[in-house]
């Protein structure tokens, strides 16, 4: 149970830290989104 919340914490994060910073920059925000860790985080 602890996972799935420390899962969803982490995602929750990610999703926020990429529209931060895609307000700034679309490339960077677009960039941070395309990393493997997402898409990591998303899949398990």
């Amino acid at each position: 149970m602890l996972w799935v919340v420390l899962k969803y914490l982490i995602t929750a994060a990610m999703v926020v830290l990429i529209s931060e910073c895609a307000k700034r920059s679309d490339k960077l925000g677009g960039l941070i989104a395309a990393l493997p860790l997402v898409t990591i985080l998303t899949l398990i």
